[in-house]
């Protein structure tokens, strides 16, 4: 049997403008920490609610198919109120490779 959510992915890469993106190997940045040091208590609407987008989108492939995405995905859960910039870079840099695997 093959599981794939190929589809479901692309339409994460689409909605938040990576599709064309060059594919990363990795999920997070090697030696990347993030903590709540880093986050905004005030973060702009805008900001926060596309943050949590992009985390609430990972949630679903790491349930199903994709343990891979686990640990990023449970890292950014822990800041989805106050996020901060480092947050987003990291957010960020998953959606690549998630094309990319």
């Amino acid at each position: 049997m093959y599981l794939s959510q190929t589809c479901y992915a692309e339409k994460i890469l689409r909605t938040y403008n990576f599709w064309n993106a060059t594919p990363r190997l990795t999920p997070m940045q090697p030696n990347m920490h993030l903590n709540k040091g880093d986050r905004d208590k005030n973060p702009a609407p805008d900001f926060n609610q596309r943050y949590r987008g992009i985390v609430s989108s990972l949630g679903h492939p790491v349930t199903m198919t994709r343990p891979d995405l686990a640990w990023a995905h449970s890292e950014f859960s822990k800041y989805a109120q106050f996020p901060g910039e480092n947050h987003m870079l990291a957010a960020k840099h998953v959606l690549p490779y998630l094309h990319g695997a």
